[in-house]
């Protein structure tokens, strides 16, 4: 016969061991010595490192581990920061937040005459490509436009209003403080709020009879390349870093000469660049374009505002954010997260100020902090492993945290992890860092065990590039162990 007293007795001690169980905090340790030495074999200084290993709730196993070093220390995130980026437009804009680029004129059409200007307002989209200019002009084309009578008037002051930054002040500004030695380099690209194709061009380039060669396969008709590179001898080593990038312009041509040394041994290979004036850019594909639609343009490409009483032709809608998130993590692109960081201000307040009190409300330790800038092209911005750890601990916890970690590249599969972290069988979800002297990477790990961690490793310091595989060892024990 049953005895369901005994039975019911243990019933209620299990769950209640099994509630006790589900509510402890997991204990914290340091990382284990042989963690470190893996770095200290590289060269690189245990105080140059910070990690968390921190597990989120629900807790899966009675011995889950909290590992830490250095958690408190301020370091350098590099790019790792475009996770605090996304995570706050997600918050300020939503999942499905688009940006608008708008085409209005002075009054609709006429027997396909337009009689006055045609206004193209930039709404700060940062995948506005080629193909969705030929889109939006096709679709006016389609309305019956055929000639514009006026000018083609551009309007760019989106940004400028909002986030009034000296490479924001007109779309041929220099950089007045270079980051590093290659201004040119396409990864140096400025917001813009009539961006187009990430703000940069590719330029192909070949050995042809002892002379290097450029083609430009991204550029209007109008645009060529000259080479003034000298081939030389050697390894092919870091060329792109080493060149003279100009662009010039009489009247509607626009020449980039390209100047330094190529190393022979390079022998065909490619070079992204910024191209530093969007405006010529954008007027050279419109009227490209434009005449290819069988279209007449009477007037000017000119920048000035949008005036009042103007009436609405189109609006092109850029994919929306759950979508952009994945051009800024997974492939770290800078001006794309620069675009975010523009759009989720709060008004009257920097971007440092508007990420510090978001933070702040969350429950975020920020003492000392710094947010320079919302891809991490920084040597200024300051975080903590801990408080970058509770970052993504909070954030596994919305409602749109499925989009926030499909945005993450995905170990030995896609982005910037595609090559690595093969030992954990895809299950890390992380974004990668890297400066001179900086290496990072930060985000998701679920272990064997199904317990999900929030795992964070900064190494700030002399050697710093020798650490991926000591970072490797840390991430995958975790995964092994846990």
């Amino acid at each position: 016969m049953v005895n369901y007293l005994a039975l019911l007795r243990f019933l209620f001690l299990f769950l209640c061991s099994s509630s006790a169980f589900a509510g402890s905090e997991p204990k914290v340790i340091n990382f284990d010595g042989w963690i470190l030495s893996g770095f200290a074999q590289r060269g690189i200084a245990v105080q140059d490192i910070a990690m968390v290993a921190q597990p989120i709730p629900p807790y899966v196993n009675s011995d889950t581990i909290h590992y830490q070093h250095q958690p408190e220390k301020l370091v350098n995130p590099a790019s790792v920061v475009k996770l605090f980026t996304t995570g706050i437009a997600l918050d300020r804009l939503g999942s499905t937040f688009q940006f608008n680029t708008e085409f209005r004129a002075d009054a609709k059409p006429v027997d396909g005459h337009l009689k006055g200007n045609l206004y193209v307002m930039g709404g700060g989209d940062p995948l506005f490509l080629t193909r969705d200019l030929w889109a939006a002009l096709l679709q006016l084309r389609r309305q019956g436009v055929s000639v514009i009578e006026g000018a083609v008037v551009v309007d760019r002051s989106a940004f400028v209003e909002k986030y009034p930054l000296h490479s924001l002040t007109s779309s041929t500004a220099e950089i007045q403080e270079p980051f590093d030695e290659a201004p040119y380099r396409a990864y140096h690209a400025q917001p813009d709020s009539l961006l187009m194709n990430h703000g940069a061009m590719l330029i192909e380039v070949s050995l042809e009879n002892n002379a290097v060669q450029l083609h430009l396969p991204e550029a209007p008709q109008t645009w060529s390349a000259v080479s003034q590179l000298e081939p030389v001898a050697g390894p092919c080593g870091s060329w792109k870093n080493n060149l003279s990038v100009d662009f010039t312009k009489q009247q509607d041509q626009v020449v980039v000469t390209v100047s330094g040394q190529y190393p022979v041994s390079c022998g065909n290979s490619s070079l992204s660049i910024r191209v530093l004036n969007q405006d010529w850019l954008f007027a050279s594909w419109f009227r490209e374009i434009w005449q290819q639609l069988g279209g007449v343009l009477v007037g000017s490409i000119e920048e000035g505002r949008l005036p009042d009483n103007t009436v609405s032709l189109l609006i092109h809608r850029s994919p929306a954010i759950n979508r952009i998130l994945r051009d800024v993590n997974k492939w770290s692109n800078n001006v794309v997260a620069r675009h975010l960081e523009m759009a989720a201000l709060t008004p009257d307040q920097s971007f440092d100020q508007s990420m510090r009190a978001w933070l702040a409300s969350l429950g975020i330790d920020i003492r000392g902090w710094a947010f320079e800038n919302g891809s991490g092209l920084s040597r200024n911005t300051r975080v903590t492993a801990l408080g970058t750890s509770n970052f993504l601990v909070y954030m596994a916890g919305r409602p749109d945290f499925p989009d926030f970690l499909s945005s993450l590249p995905r170990a030995g599969h896609d982005g910037t992890l595609r090559t690595r972290l093969k030992g954990t069988d895809h299950y890390a979800y992380m974004k990668t860092g890297s400066l001179d002297d900086v290496r990072t990477v930060a985000g998701y790990l679920r272990t064997k065990k199904s317990q999900w961690y929030a795992f964070t490793i900064f190494v700030n310091g002399a050697n710093a590039d020798k650490a991926w595989p000591a970072m490797e060892e840390a991430i995958e024990y975790v995964y092994r162990t846990y």
